[in-house]
């Protein structure tokens, strides 16, 4: 049976056979998805409330943008060519949304007016949920590198054992052609193949 050739995408699978990768995939798109409704939720209920301030808007395109992605990645397969980008993009927003609400909420600085009267107990918690997505989008984003990384030396691989053969078949040919005394054209377009020794030295004494 021939060997599979390595390739990108055939070093990304067989990384994710392995049970312990498959259950931390599943895993932790399971706690992104329910974290960010957890944050996503909160920010959207003080919207409805008459909350219109710039940062709570953000919030919300922050919460689209993760769940747009979990349902993309969903449904299709993750080549983690570019993954890393996507991700490592979507774990600075948390990171900045994060960021934003404490320095609002929880850095003991008197509230401005346009923030009062929010929930503060269920906008504090949202802050805190903020920080969870981005560590669990840090960590996604961190494994989706070294995948890509992984299916870029198997690609690499790949190529390295197509050359190898490709020059071992032309090893073999040539090994076969010296076998059969053939030689190549000479330049004059005219094959010549090789005589046995004793035919040599007889046409040597007809001389």
């Amino acid at each position: 049976m021939a060997a599979t050739k390595s390739t990108f995408r055939s070093a990304v699978y067989a990384r994710l056979d392995n049970p312990l990768v498959s259950l931390f995939c599943l895993g932790i798109r399971v706690a992104q998805l329910v974290f960010a409704l957890g944050s996503g939720i909160s920010y959207a209920i003080e919207l409805s409330h008459g909350h219109t301030s710039s940062e709570f808007f953000f919030s919300q395109l922050v919460f689209a943008v993760t769940i747009i992605t979990l349902i993309i990645g969903a449904f299709t397969f993750r080549s983690y060519r570019l993954t890393f980008v996507v991700e490592s993009t979507i774990c600075i927003f948390w990171l900045a949304l994060f960021g934003v609400f404490y320095q609002i909420y929880l850095s003991g600085n008197e509230l401005q007016t346009q923030y009062e009267g929010v929930n503060l107990r269920r906008t504090k918690a949202a802050v805190w949920l903020n920080l969870i997505n981005f560590l669990l989008w840090l960590a996604s984003a961190i494994f989706s590198t070294v995948m890509c990384c992984a299916g870029t030396k198997g690609a690499m691989k790949g190529k390295f054992e197509q050359r190898r053969e490709r020059k071992s078949r032309k090893d073999l040919e040539g090994a076969a052609e010296m076998e059969a005394g053939v030689f190549h054209e000479g330049p004059r377009g005219s094959r010549q193949e090789s005589l046995p020794l004793y035919e040599e030295i007889l046409a040597a004494s007809r001389a």
